[in-house]
């Protein structure tokens, strides 16, 4: 799963970049070019690790996914310019948006909603600038004579799409059934992605920023001190403890940050556990078991016969899989069963 990180010009995003990807050899890493940086990240899972440490495996396999840094955006940006800056975070499953909660090293006072309605804003831009391109395409195919019904629907719902926009409204508050919402998604809408909005506070700043934001950003809203937890995550365990005090932070916001945006991309995890490997599986929220298990192979998709299903929850309520099955929360599930967050599973199958 890929997640872009993107702000406005000394958000400190790249700074939280560097915190979630826990990357310190470069603490004053400026973003440079007109291309997104990727680094991959394995997700800190404690389900995962109670597994680890029951089953001992040969092989252990968390979850990973990868943050994107975006360069900044600005609002003095051209359209085109704005375009080809956004267009990778186009491909992208969510986004993670940050606003300044510090004065600014050139004293510019903190503003995260009016930053956060910026940079939605430029969102749309974005967008309009796409649809306004096919449109163009559209109407000089519409001279042609394979032009088709399809390209008349398409371009109907993309006129109405670009008045929208037009009025300053994210393509997400735009009524779609399920035939026009595929029908639009290979375009990548901006406004339409999830996204999480997370607060990038200095010393003092905090949850009242937060608390006022959630009421109006339609999405959720996380805090964090980027750069002061970095610094504090080079320091040994007993330093820590001394600095997060010090800074007010009662925890880091990497694990909670990364979490969030795992449920706002709809993703969830089901785990998969013996003696030679213990290992994390992302998937959609709602996915079916024959799928799920097609994550894993082809083959056992293709062969499904069963799963064998036992919750996390009741895993360690009863003591692990032998103490599950005892007490009857051992069950076994068809190709329809939709997975739920925290399964345990085994797959039988047969090809």
């Amino acid at each position: 799963m890929k997640i872009g990180i993107l702000g406005l010009p000394t958000s400190g995003k790249t700074t939280l970049f560097n915190l979630l990807t826990e990357f310190y050899d470069e603490p004053d890493h400026v973003h440079g070019g007109n291309k997104p940086v990727m680094r991959s990240v394995k997700v800190v899972d404690p389900r995962l690790e109670r597994l680890r440490d029951d089953y001992e495996p040969q092989k252990y396999t968390p979850a990973s996914l990868q943050f994107l840094d975006f360069p900044a955006m600005s609002s003095e940006s051209s359209r085109g310019g704005l375009e080809d800056l956004l267009a990778p975070a186009r491909e992208l499953e969510t986004l993670i948006v940050v606003l300044r909660d510090f004065d600014s090293p050139g004293g510019a006072e903190s503003d995260p909603q009016s930053d956060l309605a910026e940079v939605l804003g430029e969102f749309i831009i974005a967008d309009l600038v796409v649809v306004e391109k096919r449109l163009e395409k559209l109407e000089e195919r519409s001279r042609k004579p394979n032009f088709d019904d399809d390209d008349r629907r398409e371009q109907a719902l993309l006129g109405e799409i670009s008045g929208h926009l037009e009025s300053e409204k994210p393509v997400s508050s735009f009524p779609l059934d399920d035939i026009q919402r595929k029908a639009i998604s290979g375009f990548g809408f901006l406004s339409l992605k999830p996204y999480l909005a997370v607060i990038n506070s200095g010393e003092g700043g905090g949850n009242a920023v937060e608390a006022e934001l959630s009421s109006v950003a339609g999405t959720e809203v996380l805090s964090c001190k980027a750069l002061n937890e970095l610094e504090i995550l080079q320091l040994s365990p007993e330093d820590q403890a001394i600095f997060l005090e010090e800074y007010g932070i009662q925890s880091f916001s990497r694990e909670p940050i990364i979490a969030a945006a795992y449920q706002t991309a709809g993703r969830i995890s089901f785990f998969t556990a013996g003696e030679k490997e213990v290992r994390a599986w992302t998937i959609r929220d709602g996915t079916v078991a024959v799928d799920a298990a097609g994550e894993i192979h082809t083959d056992i998709a293709r062969g499904f016969i069963r799963a064998e299903v036992v919750s996390y929850e009741d895993y360690t309520e009863n003591d692990g899989i032998k103490g599950a099955k005892e007490k009857g929360q051992f069950r076994l599930e068809g190709k329809t069963y939709v997975m739920a967050d925290g399964d345990i599973v085994e797959f039988r199958f047969s090809v």
